[in-house]
């Protein structure tokens, strides 16, 4: 009767866990489409107050929208390795481990990255 309540258990915690991970899969996929919607949505915007403005307030518009999408992206690729570090405890396995470690070393580069050229974006627009 023991090993029976322990195979439950192992099945309920199994079950839980793929929901766990389907689940952030779907919130991943939703923040990404966000992003993609709100970028086409700035370069809209901007498409269309070029139109209208000088060529000096252009590239300013221009210059914050490429803060706001780098800073987007910047807290996406957070929400990304939080994402990726709770699958990984989750579904722990030597495979995922070495699979985190490359995802969060690209993912730290790539922050690197953006956080200096928003620092240059900002030098710029002053």
């Amino acid at each position: 009767m023991a090993e029976t309540s322990e195979d439950i258990g192992k099945v309920f915690l199994d079950g839980l866990i793929g929901n766990v991970v389907y689940a952030l899969e779907i919130i991943i996929t939703i923040i990404i489409l966000a992003i993609i919607a709100i970028t086409l949505f700035s370069l809209l915007k901007a498409t269309i107050s070029s139109l209208r403005k000088r060529e000096e307030q252009v590239r300013l518009r221009i210059n914050e929208i490429v803060s706001r999408l780098l800073r987007g992206m910047l807290i996406s690729l957070d929400i990304l390795v939080a994402a990726d570090i709770l699958k990984t405890i989750l579904v722990p396995s030597i495979t995922e481990l070495a699979v985190l470690v490359i995802i969060v070393v690209v993912r730290v580069l790539l922050t690197f990255s953006l956080s200096k050229e928003i620092e240059r974006q900002e030098r710029q627009s002053k």
